[in-house]
């Protein structure tokens, strides 16, 4: 018998049957699209032994798919995916799943771009899509686990991401950079261009102890890894600026009123901040408008390891505290933090961004 590998698929599997775990695990890689060990043991919930071997099952069943990020001595834990028709199947036959053509087209694209390949080979451009993938997918994982842990406080009422919210513009008049003595500024002129607002994510939370007109604050969210340029980002700025508070076109592009803000995960605080400096660009908000609809935070937040635990491992803070995500850490441009929770912006904490 083919000796096991942790990144090929043995020629010939172990045999076994499918329990009633599988559909779950299936299941939430499914809503995930991309999701880490770490994360799906914590979804799929009973114990975390089992939810491995089940794992491994399934992926060298060819349920599902997996890769790790390569390192130097070793490589990162397993994040899994899915490429295969049967996972489909098997939730329609075992959960009454109804599956649309655009769950296969994703699972079609995920098998033509190999990722499982790409990771081993360190594609950078694969690989760079994958960690901005992984960075909306942990987004997803705190607001569901913080919501478990709100005792029916806080409920995520929906997630949307990917194709779902694609192929929407805003038509704005372009920018260009136009010299003035020693320095360039950044002018609109008469003509006009579309310019794509296509959110990473869009979802919507409901507090349940709020008076039912009040309940919901939807909100869009913007992975950001620090690669793109600042002009980019400026564009990407506007563009939100302008559908929402100038244009007033979410409801009819997205379905959704009032947008309570666009948040942005960044990598580190220096980032952030020239992120902030965009939003108070003449071309977006400008210096003189209190900009409160973009809020920033930044990964570390999420992701520096807490004191080790009982197994002597140290862990991510998400995993163990994703009620975080509903503290004040989200900053305005003006220096105060702010939590999901918050109804209106003078309402909140007044702390300072450092």
């Amino acid at each position: 018998m083919p000796k096991f590998s942790k990144f090929v698929r043995p020629q010939t599997p172990s045999r076994g049957i499918i329990t009633e775990r599988d559909p779950d695990i299936i299941e939430a890689v499914l809503r995930y699209r991309f999701s880490p060990t770490s994360e799906l043991v914590r979804l799929v919930g009973g114990n975390e032994d089992v939810v491995q071997r089940r794992l491994r099952k399934l992926w060298e069943w060819g349920f599902i798919n997996r890769f790790a990020f390569p390192g130097i001595r070793t490589h990162s834990e397993f994040i899994y995916y899915l490429d295969s028709p049967a996972s489909l199947e098997l939730l329609s036959e075992r959960r009454g799943l109804e599956i649309h053509p655009q769950m296969r087209e994703e699972l079609q694209n995920n098998r033509e771009k190999d990722y499982a390949s790409a990771a081993t080979r360190g594609q950078h451009m694969q690989l760079g899509f994958l960690k901005h993938a992984l960075m909306i997918s942990r987004m997803h994982f705190l607001l569901e686990m913080a919501c478990r842990k709100s005792a029916g406080g806080i409920e995520l009422a929906s997630w949307s991401q990917g194709a779902q919210l694609s192929r929407r513009k805003v038509e704005l008049h372009k920018v260009v950079s136009v010299r003035h003595g020693n320095r360039y500024v950044w002018e609109e002129t008469d003509e006009t261009e579309r310019v794509p607002v296509e959110p990473d994510a869009l979802f919507s939370l409901r507090f349940t102890d709020r008076p039912a007109e009040e309940q919901l604050a939807h909100f869009f969210f913007e992975a950001d890894r620090g690669t793109m340029v600042a002009s980019d980002m400026l564009k990407k700025l506007r563009g939100y600026y302008h559908l929402i508070k100038r244009q007033k076109r979410h409801a009819e592009m997205f379905g959704v009123h009032p947008v309570r803000s666009v948040l942005i995960e960044t990598t580190s605080e220096q980032r952030a901040k020239r992120l902030m400096d965009l939003v108070n660009h003449p071309m977006v908000c400008g210096p003189a408008k209190r900009a409160g609809l973009f809020w920033f935070t930044i990964s570390p937040v999420f992701t520096d390891p807490l004191p080790k635990v009982k197994s002597g491992r140290p862990f991510p803070r998400y995993l163990h505290q994703p009620e975080s995500v509903f503290d004040p850490i989200w900053a305005l441009p003006d220096q105060t933090l702010h939590s999901l929770s918050d109804i209106q912006n003078s309402s909140s904490a007044e702390h300072s961004y450092r």
